[in-house]
Order: structure tokens, then sequence, then C-alpha cells
């Protein structure tokens, strides 16, 4: 359950990164090194917060979720070492589960939300992730797992906080799988989604 988990994520990241998702818009910052929009820690943890909350939120009916706690990775430059700034990331699961039958609805919705908010949408995703670059620099991405499972991930640039955790735990502890590590596959049903 951990190894499909992690190589989720380790998925995902990658397909950020590749996409140039997370903060490829202007505005709302400065200007790294790199010509990435690096955002102040705390203006970050509130849009990232409120990125995953609208994504969730344009969603009818609503789903249930569960955040995990906001990680920072540091950015390292050609040379292997730290360039001052760090990925952020904030990552809502959704718990309730959403059949093969009800993801491209679920996507629909999704994307009219992130079009009517300006957003940039990213070309070239699969049929099951879609991603866009909010105008300040900020971005957001949600993938469809096999199980039906839904990930929200909010990401921005800021300078590096060096702790992995800058804003602490979880707000609430995820779902304990059997194995005692975190549960973020759905276990809701709910007859419009699942």
């Amino acid at each position: 359950m951990r190894l499909r988990v992690a190589g989720a994520v380790a998925v995902l990241v990658l397909g950020l990164g590749a996409t140039g998702c997370g903060s490829s818009g202007g505005g709302g910052g400065a200007v790294g090194g790199s010509g990435r929009t690096v955002v102040a820690l705390d203006t970050a943890r509130a849009r990232l917060q409120e990125l995953v909350a609208g994504t969730t939120g344009a969603l009818s009916p609503a789903v249930r979720y569960a955040d995990d706690a906001f990680r920072a990775v540091p950015h390292e430059n050609a040379a292997r070492g730290n360039d001052g700034t760090a990925q952020l990331t904030l990552r809502r699961y959704v718990l309730t589960r959403i059949s093969d039958a009800n993801r491209p609805r679920l996507l629909e919705q999704v994307e009219a939300y992130w079009k009517g908010r300006g957003y940039t949408l990213h070309e070239g995703g699969s049929a099951d992730e879609i991603s866009a670059a909010a105008p300040d620099g900020t971005g957001v991405t949600v993938t469809i797992g096999v199980p039906g499972n839904v990930t929200v991930v909010a990401d921005a640039w800021v300078q590096d906080p060096r702790t992995t955790a800058p804003f602490g735990p979880a707000p609430s502890p995820l779902p304990t799988a059997k194995d005692g590590g975190p549960d973020t596959m759905p276990s809701f049903e709910d007859p419009a989604w699942s």
C-alpha cells in the first residue's frame, strides 16, 4: 500500500516538474534565478489552501477528503547544490470513490472552475490528469488513480524554509491503514460518484 502511494506521489511530482506546473505563471512574488516565481511562505500557504479548497469545492455533489501536511522539497541547481528555493506542496486526498463512468464529469467540473478563475490549463496531460497555473504562479493538479482515488496537489515555489514540514503535521491525521501508514484510498461510497 505504501509503495503504491509513494509511487503515485513520485510520478505526480515528476509530472509537475515536467509540465511546468507550479509557479509557471507570473506575478505574486519575486522571480528566482531560474525564472520561477518565488512566493512568500505564508502567502503560499494561504494560496495552496485556497487552490485545494476551491478545486474540491467545485465538485457537485460534495466529496469527502483529507489533507496531508504541507511539504517543502528543496530545489537543487545543476551542480546538485541547494539554490535557496523549495517547492511547497499541499495534497488533498478525495476519500469518496469515483467510478470510471464519473471520471470525465469530475474532470469537467474542475476544468470549468479553473477556467472561470482565469487559470491557464496545461496541455498534454493524460485522460485522468489535468493541471493548471493560477495567475499568481501557483499550480494545481488533479489526478485520478485506478481504484477511483483522486488526489489534488497545489504547489508554489518559496524560499527554502529549511524543513520538510514548515507548518507541522497534517491538520487532522490521515486515515490509518492496517500497516500503520496513511490510508489515502477512497473508503466512502456516494451514489452520485461511486
